[in-house]
């Protein structure tokens, strides 16, 4: 084990055991070739965090292969074993142990030089790529983009899919992901909760019975936000554990078209305040009520990668509430003025 270790020390240390050069330093130059970069770094500490490979690479946005390699390149290198693949979940050894606290020191340190480039001046920040929930896009994507344009000379807003943004995030395509019940279980993110709001009924005006529970609807058509949505997916899950029986006749991904069906008088769906904001040049002929005897709610969270981007994800965040809080609020409180404080804006802070 001794032996092992000081194999390793002289590998990253760069110590010299008597009569025995490293090949990697150049002939001549006194410069010495690194056979490892960070991003091997990164992924062997994300499969220790994570306990499997295959559980580092979901992480990342990798194959467990990918990660497999990318260690295996790093155990050649260093010529030592840096983890127990017999264990699950994965153990390290001594040196994987040194490695850890070197690389953890290295990574910290590169993630603080990126910070402060990038607070050297925001101009040198190529783009900021930010992918957002349709409803908050709708309502302050335009303003928003004008605030965040006085501190980057490029931001990109992308429509937020779930599978697709989760993965161009774990990717580095995307920097900041604005969305619902995303990435919460997962170490890599840093999650900045901005609002909950509840969940509504969006009926058609003629439809003027009282609504005590959703049984009372059962003669009316149930338009549905398709499960692609995490609004669909939230609403169905509540419908299925009340044991509420539907007829599966309409659905869409889309906002807009939802609400034009029911403005039409072709049933009654369920929704967010926000989302019928959204919507809100289609919502004539239609009236937005507290759902009936559920409580049901979602939660908007911002999530960013750890250790990056400096300050920027807590000024994103502020930026947003703010919009919202000057901007939406007193539209959604005139459209439902029964929802009192059940839209609750976390503070942010400094904001």
């Amino acid at each position: 084990m001794r032996k092992t270790v000081a194999t390793f020390s002289q590998h990253v240390l760069g110590t010299q055991g008597a009569g025995h050069p490293r090949k990697s330093i150049e002939q001549g130059t006194g410069v010495r070739k690194l056979g490892f970069d960070l991003r091997q770094l990164e992924i062997f500490r994300a499969a220790v965090s994570a306990g499997t490979l295959t559980e580092a690479g979901r992480m990342l946005g990798l194959t467990q292969s990918a990660v497999s390699q990318a260690i295996a390149s790093l155990e050649k290198e260093f010529e030592v074993p840096l983890i127990d693949r017999s264990i699950r979940p994965v153990q390290i050894t001594t040196a994987g142990r040194m490695l850890l606290e070197r690389a953890e020191a290295l990574l910290t340190e590169a993630a603080e030089l990126d910070i402060n480039l990038r607070r050297m001046s925001r101009n040198a920040t190529p783009t900021l790529r930010i992918s957002m929930v349709a409803s908050l896009t709708t309502v302050v994507g335009p303003q928003f983009v004008r605030e965040l344009g006085r501190s980057f000379k490029r931001c990109s807003l992308f429509a937020n899919l779930r599978g697709l943004s989760e993965q161009q995030f774990r990717s580095r395509e995307i920097d900041i992901l604005i969305g619902v019940d995303l990435l919460r279980e997962t170490d890599v993110a840093l999650t900045i909760p901005l609002l909950i709001e509840p969940f509504a009924l969006l009926l058609p005006e003629a439809w003027d019975k009282p609504v005590e529970s959703l049984a009372d609807l059962q003669g009316l058509s149930f338009i549905r936000h398709t499960q692609r949505t995490s609004a669909g997916r939230q609403i169905e899950q509540a419908i299925r554990q009340r044991r509420l029986d539907f007829p599966r006749e309409f659905e869409s991904d889309t906002a807009d078209t939802i609400a034009t069906m029911v403005s039409a008088g072709l049933g009654w769906t369920i929704t967010t305040p926000l989302i019928a904001l959204q919507t809100q040049e289609r919502l004539r002929g239609t009236r937005l009520v507290a759902l009936p005897a559920m409580k049901l709610r979602r939660r908007v969270d911002l999530y960013a990668r750890k250790s990056e981007l400096g300050t920027i994800p807590q000024e994103v965040a502020q930026l947003l509430c703010k919009l919202l809080r000057t901007q939406a609020m007193p539209l959604l409180h005139d459209m439902a003025p029964w929802m009192g404080d059940q839209f609750h804006l976390f503070e942010q802070e400094g904001g």
